[in-house]
């Protein structure tokens, strides 16, 4: 009886330790790959794939998924010299701007990451900008975690760099394409 007692006192214990799994409470934003360009669901290169009256797709792509995180904000703003009424004269306007709020975890619209889709002006020809930031409010304790980076390699572009302090996180980033000629 005494062995079987014993028995039952260390199983009790190995299942008691085995069961402090210690779970992650830690909040951050994700890091990322860069910018996506496609045009009808195909992908095109952001200096050479663009023209004028495409409708494009942009993604910030995610390289990890941010943890713990509330709800996030994402702005966009896009930048193209636009001919003037003159006929001669090409002027840098931001001719579309877009600002998504969710309350999930970075999930938005089926995906993990954030996309718009936009015209370019029929008008608009040369070098181009797109601006993306992100706000996002932590559930945990917020960490700094690896920032992007300049990804003008393979099939993304352009930079984000993310940033966390205890309540919130942050994302920056931009792009340039050149807007060809039809």
């Amino acid at each position: 009886m005494r062995h079987y007692s014993l028995f039952i006192v260390i199983t009790c214990l190995l299942v008691s330790l085995s069961s402090c799994e210690k779970k992650d409470y830690s909040s951050y934003p994700p890091t990322w790959k860069g910018f996506l360009f496609t045009n009808n669901g195909q992908e095109v290169n952001p200096r050479t794939g663009i023209h004028a009256g495409d409708p494009i797709t942009v993604t910030a792509l995610q390289d990890q998924k941010g943890h713990l995180i509330n709800a996030t904000t994402y702005n966009w703003e896009v930048t193209a010299p636009i001919l003037l009424e003159d006929g001669l004269t090409y002027k840098d306007s931001v001719f579309f701007t877009k600002s998504v709020h969710t309350n999930y975890d970075g999930y938005l619209d089926g995906s993990y990451d954030p996309t718009i889709t936009f015209t370019i002006p029929a008008n608009a020809l040369g070098l181009s900008t797109i601006k993306f930031s992100a706000t996002y409010a932590f559930s945990g304790e917020g960490i700094q975690v690896e920032d992007g980076g300049n990804y003008e390699s393979g099939s993304a572009s352009g930079y984000i760099y993310s940033t966390s302090s205890v309540a919130y996180g942050k994302a920056n980033g931009s792009a340039r394409f050149t807007v060809n000629a039809k």
